[in-house]
């Protein structure tokens, strides 16, 4: 009798975890996002010549035929702007916080290239269609804010896209306002560092335990740590649509064929593909 109970526990919690990491099983029209390769913030070049998220770095990834990935996050004014970090320290050399600026504040400190940082509708009308997107809401600031504007910029647009973030409230903001929108839980299979997140929330992201609140379309995963039980379950089990993030070369790439529908790469350039 006690082993029945065990038993009963065990498959209790494997069904729970079953619920809470699994996909939407429906997800909508995606053809136009297949079979691209997606240059991460663009095709920069580290910032030395062609800053991450610039205007040329996206204009360079149309032109070479790649789709793009991009980071959106709210200035102090509601601007919505094209940049990963939270402050501009790395990219712009100057240690004070992006969500805090107004847009006229911001354009104070340019890219690398002496470039303003974009505003997304800018990008957008660069892009025109020509290439699809995969829009990062990024978790800075107000994340469900940064999720909305996001939305209401791309009502208008007409081109390829789909949305991703690491914060389950972007993704439920668009499982509930905007369901005909593809949406993607981002997740980093790494090692835990202090600063980033609490232990407890790097656990449930790596383990794709958020699943139960954004609900995604596809999963985003980092690569090549991707070797965990939930990412086992969603190439074997679940099997939904798969982003692999940040590929750095050509054998990682090569390696994500026919495993990862949207391979996104950087700071090299892939090898033409084969017919």
């Amino acid at each position: 009798m006690f082993l029945l109970w065990i038993l009963a526990i065990a498959l209790l919690f494997a069904g729970l975890y079953l619920w809470m990491i699994a996909p939407d099983e429906h997800h909508p029209d995606v053809d136009d996002l297949a079979g691209w390769r997606y240059a991460h913030r663009g095709l920069h070049d580290g910032n030395r010549e062609v800053p991450e998220n610039s205007l040329r770095a996206f204009q360079l990834a149309v032109e070479n035929g790649y789709g793009m990935e991009l980071d959106v996050q709210l200035t102090a004014d509601g601007q919505l702007v094209v940049f990963h970090d939270k402050t501009l320290k790395r990219v712009c050399g100057a240690d004070v916080v992006l969500h805090t600026l107004t847009y006229d504040q911001l354009s104070m400190y340019p890219l690398p290239d002496g470039s303003c940082i974009p505003l997304f509708s800018q990008v957008l009308e660069l892009v025109d269609g020509r290439a699809p997107i995969i829009v990062e809401v990024k978790y800075h600031g107000d994340v469900t804010a940064n999720a909305e504007a996001a939305h209401r910029i791309l009502r208008g647009y007409r081109g390829a896209y789909c949305v991703e973030s690491f914060h389950p409230l972007a993704m439920y903001y668009f499982r509930k306002h905007a369901p005909e929108i593809a949406r993607g839980q981002l997740a980093d299979g790494g090692r835990y560092s202090k600063g980033e997140s609490s232990l407890l929330v790097h656990l449930a992201m790596k383990h794709l335990l958020v699943n139960c609140i954004s609900r995604p379309h596809f999963v985003a995963y980092s690569v090549p740590e991707d070797k965990t039980p939930a990412m086992w379950l969603m190439k074997n089990l679940f099997k939904p649509l798969l982003a692999a993030w940040t590929i750095s070369d050509q054998h990682t790439l090569d390696a994500c064929k026919g495993v990862y529908d949207y391979p996104i790469f950087e700071l090299f350039i892939p090898r033409e593909e084969q017919e």
